[in-house]
């Protein structure tokens, strides 16, 4: 260095850096650890969701009670006599429960192809596996 600056100012600014480092490393860790965490979550709600058909046609009102609870939450509004969700208005505004994203991908079927509801609604439920 040609002594252009003192030794402990260079120890200290190279102590600094390299602590800026080594928390960057910690960062990127945590980031690349975390990139997957929404997998497992949305496979396991993938395969919920499959059996719910067997659920409807089944003869068990307290296992449909279950599911109905889950699926539609506590806050259902009455209209025209019966009992209705308060759901998203499409796919484009975002879920507020996965649940609220594969009725809205439902509603859509018959308008849009399938290939982009399902591509719209694997991100949505993506994104609301990767925030909670």
């Amino acid at each position: 260095m040609e002594q252009d600056i003192e030794r402990e100012t260079y120890r200290a600014e190279k102590a600094k850096l390299m602590g800026e480092k080594k928390s960057l490393e910690e960062q990127i860790i945590k980031l690349e650890q975390k990139q997957n965490d929404w997998v497992e979550p949305m496979e396991n709600w993938i395969n919920y969701a499959q059996t719910l058909e067997k659920i409807a046609s089944d003869s068990n009102l307290f296992e449909k009670k279950v599911v109905s609870k889950e699926v539609f939450g506590s806050n259902l509004f009455l209209s025209g006599r019966e009992a209705r969700v308060c759901a998203p208005g499409g796919l484009d505004s975002p879920p507020q429960n996965q649940w609220a994203a594969l009725r809205a991908a439902h509603e859509m079927v018959s308008e849009k192809p399938k290939s982009m509801v399902l591509v719209q609604l694997y991100d949505q439920i993506r994104t609301y596996f990767e925030r909670n």
